[in-house]
């Protein structure tokens, strides 16, 4: 399937809505706040070897991601440098080609990065367990097949957070995986294969069908990044029964890439992740997933 994206990177205020007070989102900041950025602007592998005992959160996380960075020029490729408008081809398996097989180590450790960061940030927001709905986030994703215009087509994220009972999970979010010969036509080609992917799965649960919304959090380089894509039902539709058409465009936006080894960085990339879990959990969010199995009177405001 050949389509066309339409990227471009916003700002946070207008690609999450704040859905709880200033209060409480500048209290979720103090509680998202490590050790290590209360001593420095910048982490270096030598500041983990003094970081508090009694004071382990997000540890293993910056372990993982300071290994993860050797790899690479901390100043990396810049989403808002690159094409707005691009021709992709969306790949039949998400998971699958030759110039990604060499690659397959650094990508595992990507998924493994984003997911010790989501389990990590969701554990340090007040209120949001208890609330009827079961949030999981498991160490692998599985393959989700989907029809497009009678043609079968794989996505398998590197990672993903999930609603709902072990036995019926849905994904809310999913992680993408990056490697250095990826071509930027690639990479949006795979970012929007994982959010068909996801989206797949979520309208199965819902009828009739709306509007969706879909978040993917992702690396590019060595920079994360959240991506979403909206998708009306029109659309959903009839590229699901009849294939795209000759002109299809997709709109995707993208936060900027964000060094979460410096704290500036850190502090923006936080902001926006407390923010989207709380958007997700107020039940405000178009994600089938969360209006399935989210009670009728819960609200993040919590």
């Amino acid at each position: 399937m050949s389509a066309t994206i339409h990227s471009q990177v916003v700002d946070l205020d207008g690609f999450i809505p704040r859905v709880v007070s200033h209060d409480r989102e500048e209290k979720d900041m103090e509680n998202l706040l490590p050790w290590v950025f209360q001593e420095s602007e910048i982490v270096k592998e030598e500041c983990l070897d003094d970081w508090p005992v009694q004071d382990s959160k997000f540890t293993f996380f910056f372990k993982e991601l300071i290994d993860y960075y050797t790899e690479f020029d901390p100043r990396g490729p810049d989403l808002a440098a690159m094409s707005m408008r691009e021709e992709i081809v969306l790949p039949r398996k998400s998971w699958a080609g030759s110039k990604m097989d060499p690659a397959r180590s650094m990508i595992r450790s990507q998924g493994l990065i984003l997911r010790l960061l989501m389990l990590d940030i969701y554990r340090s927001l007040e209120g949001v367990r208890g609330q009827g709905v079961e949030i999981r986030f498991p160490i692998s994703a599985s393959t989700v097949k989907y029809l497009i215009g009678g043609d079968q087509y794989g996505s398998r994220p590197e990672g993903e957070v999930t609603v709902g009972p072990r036995d019926e999970s849905l994904p809310i979010l999913s992680y993408t995986g990056w490697f250095k010969e990826q071509t930027w036509s690639e990479f949006l080609g795979q970012t929007l294969g994982i959010m068909l992917g996801q989206l797949a799965k979520n309208i199965r649960v819902q009828r009739p069908l709306q509007d969706q919304e879909v978040f993917v959090i992702g690396f590019y380089g060595p920079h994360i990044h959240i991506a979403r894509g909206c998708f009306p039902r029109a659309t959903i539709s009839r590229v699901h029964a009849k294939g795209c058409s000759d002109n299809e465009v997709f709109e995707l936006e993208f936060t900027r890439g964000y060094n979460l080894c410096r704290k500036d960085d850190w502090l923006e990339a936080t902001r926006a992740l407390a923010r989207l879990f709380r958007y997700l959990l107020s039940g405000k969010a178009e994600v089938a997933a969360m209006q399935a199995f989210l009670p009728e009177d819960v609200a993040a405001d919590v």
